[in-house]
């Protein structure tokens, strides 16, 4: 069952309606899926959370159950002591295929997931918070924090349709009459996300005549969401396109959603989400208008630094300790972790310590075990950071 540290696992499938066809879905290629050009494959879950717990392929036994029959040797005092279970890995990875825009969300803090879960668990079924991270794969596009406030003003100083909508006090200041206040980005987000009639009279007004290019976004994604409340987000949002290699961070708080592309996502063990558009899930938009982060941004400071290790590894080493990424292509070696780590091929094919793996492999691997690495595999490797 274990070679040299190293556990091969069979890992679930999720079949949203935002993910791409069979036919050209990454998650449907990995698992064989490719002829079914009707369903969507939209994620590959690859850990121990619940919802779509990782086997062992050769006896089927949970994941989850046969690092609890030895967490001292399976799991290590790192990931037991980040999850708090002797059976659970702290971090949950995931390949994502997205085909249409999916929901505009953010993640709580560890403290505000844990009230969330007590108060709501069905609609907030963990108490764990779920700050994430998303590799592009191919091309990836979604939206994330908002923009520089200016630049908002500019485009609603435009959109003059949507003046007789808003309240007095924020048309004095898209029109340039007043100075935007300190907490102006919360105000208007919380005017405009459930403004009856705001996408109506936007989509009026440009729907025959885009003048900008988050106009032909906003389109775009209209047509995919016809005239849901959380398209005028697209103006209040960095759009933010990564290409292949390139990261971003989603730490607690922040808004985002994702639009197009291929990635291999990485997080805390969990699924909470809080969500106010582009979706037909529970939405809870006091919520979520409540806890964000305001800060504006810009759409590069979204992505992230990437460092370099040794043999040619690449380093994705947001700033919590629930997971990191290491990706390597070709041959070579990752160190020896108090960390367990699961190890994704998403391209070529090669030996991992002498197990071997192609597209769609997937495998465990125990702590302080050093894999070495031939052959012309992409591979990704999660685990937890040391203190």
């Amino acid at each position: 069952m274990m070679s040299s540290g190293v556990v091969p696992l069979t890992c679930a499938v999720q079949k949203y309606p935002w993910g791409k066809p069979g036919s050209t879905s990454l998650v449907a290629k990995c698992t064989g899926n490719q002829g079914d050009v009707e369903t969507p494959y939209a994620e590959l879950w690859m850990g121990t959370h619940p919802k779509a717990p990782s086997t062992l392929s050769q006896s089927g036994e949970k994941l989850s159950e046969w690092i609890g029959g030895d967490s001292d040797t399976r799991l290590g005092d790192v990931a037991r002591d980040l999850s708090g279970n002797k059976d659970t890995l702290p971090f949950l990875l995931k390949i994502l295929s997205v085909n249409k825009a999916l929901s505009i969300q953010a993640h709580p803090t560890k403290e505000h997931a844990a009230k969330l879960h007590t108060a709501d668990p069905k609609n907030y079924p963990d108490p764990n918070h779920k700050p994430e991270m998303a590799i592009a794969l191919t091309v990836f596009e979604g939206m994330c924090g908002f923009r520089p406030v200016a630049d908002i003003i500019t485009d609603l100083a435009r959109l003059n349709s949507l003046h007789p909508l808003l309240s007095q006090d924020t048309v004095a200041v898209v029109t340039g009459a007043n100075e935007p206040c300190p907490n102006f980005l919360k105000s208007l987000f919380g005017e405009v996300i459930c403004l009856k009639g705001a996408v109506e009279a936007i989509h009026s007004q440009i729907s025959n005549s885009p003048a900008t290019p988050t106009d032909e976004l906003f389109l775009r994604i209209h047509s995919q969401h016809p005239f849901d409340e959380g398209l005028i987000c697209i103006y209040l949002l960095n759009h933010v396109t990564l290409q292949p290699g390139e990261a971003m961070f989603l730490g607690p708080n922040k808004i985002h959603a994702y639009f197009s592309g291929d990635c291999v996502e990485c997080m805390a063990c969990s699924d909470n989400v809080v969500r106010a558009g582009l979706t037909g899930k529970f939405k809870d938009v006091t919520t979520l208008v409540d806890m964000l982060d305001y800060t504006p941004t810009t759409a590069a400071e979204q992505i992230m630094s990437v460092g370099e290790g040794e043999g040619g590894v690449r380093r994705y080493q947001p700033p919590v300790r629930d997971f990191a990424v290491d990706r390597l292509i070709g041959e070579g070696c990752f160190e020896g972790r108090s960390s367990p780590m699961i190890v994704l091929c998403t391209a070529g094919s090669g030996v991992i310590n002498g197990v071997e793996v192609k597209q769609g492999s997937v495998v465990y691997i125990v702590p302080s075990t050093r894999v070495e690495v031939t052959g012309d595999a992409t591979l990704f490797a999660a685990y937890c950071q040391d203190a």
